[in-house]
């Protein structure tokens, strides 16, 4: 078990407890907000029930209080012939099943009691739930946190910020998506965030310290080679949020000691 591991698992538990009380402060305090995102995830889930036959969900299980929003390390995806054919005799020939670190999102329970994104399934065509999650006060509280950090990192080497928010994923799988990186190599950097992009409305990018500045460099290559080609790579990859992973946690453990909740550790990773 590597330190990412680690980091991974503990964010993962306690950012679960973090999101648990604030759906019970939001059931006490917002009671239409609370049953306009438990409609929106039991229309969701009929939608499953009604197109998948084989979706192996434990609907007994998958209670909307333990499932609004959930943190997932390393969840599983799922893209198949059927997301281009829309016919089901496709739905069983793989494309790609791309991993993600760690996920925000709202779950479901499959058999064997493992917890996955709700967005693997093929869901309604009017898809609103990521929508009113990500309008909740603590939501927005925590990105506007995480987007100032990035912000400033991105400043302190002079690269172009963008000049509004852009939610670039239409249908995401994940409200935040979290990469963890532990490799320099520009290539490499680019396919995870774009990773991180294709799969979440809110794409995140951890860096250890001594890992950050060749994020920097890949992002002033992206940058250059758009002004000398014009080639729009960096207007994508410039849409995630990018930490470092000190940074990060201090933001969560900001959170979570408002709620009295236990802070995440594995200070030894940074």
């Amino acid at each position: 078990m590597s330190l990412t591991d680690d980091f991974q698992r503990e964010v993962s538990q306690k950012l679960n407890l973090y999101f648990n009380k604030k759906i019970i402060n939001l059931m006490e305090t917002d009671l239409g907000k609370y049953n306009l995102i438990q409609a929106e995830y039991t229309h969701q889930l009929e939608t499953i029930q009604a197109t998948r036959q084989d979706h192996k969900i434990n609907l007994n299980a998958s209670s909307f209080k333990e499932n609004w929003l959930s943190c997932i390390s390393e969840p599983i995806t799922e893209y198949n012939l059927g997301d281009l054919t829309h016919r089901e005799v496709d739905d069983l020939i793989e494309i790609y099943s791309p991993r993600i670190d760690i996920a925000i999102t709202p779950t479901v329970i499959k058999q064997r009691s493992r917890k996955i994104s709700l967005g693997v399934y093929r869901l309604a065509e009017e898809v609103e739930i990521f929508n009113l999650i990500h309008r909740l006060n603590f939501i927005q509280e925590i990105e506007d946190r995480l987007r100032t950090i990035s912000n400033e990192n991105l400043s302190e080497f002079n690269i172009e910020l963008p000049r509004e928010i852009r939610y670039m994923n239409t249908r995401p799988m994940h409200l935040f998506g979290i990469e963890i990186e532990n490799q320099v190599n520009p290539k490499h950097l680019m396919g995870d965030f774009l990773n991180a992009i294709s799969l979440s409305k809110i794409p995140i990018i951890l860096f250890p310290e001594d890992k950050f500045f060749g994020c920097i460099k890949m992002l002033m290559f992206s940058s250059a080679i758009k002004n000398i080609k014009g080639v729009q790579i960096y207007d994508i990859l410039k849409s995630a949020l990018i930490l470092k992973v000190d940074q990060f946690r201090n933001v969560m453990n900001f959170f979570l000691a408002e709620e009295e909740l236990d802070l995440i550790g594995v200070h030894e990773y940074r």
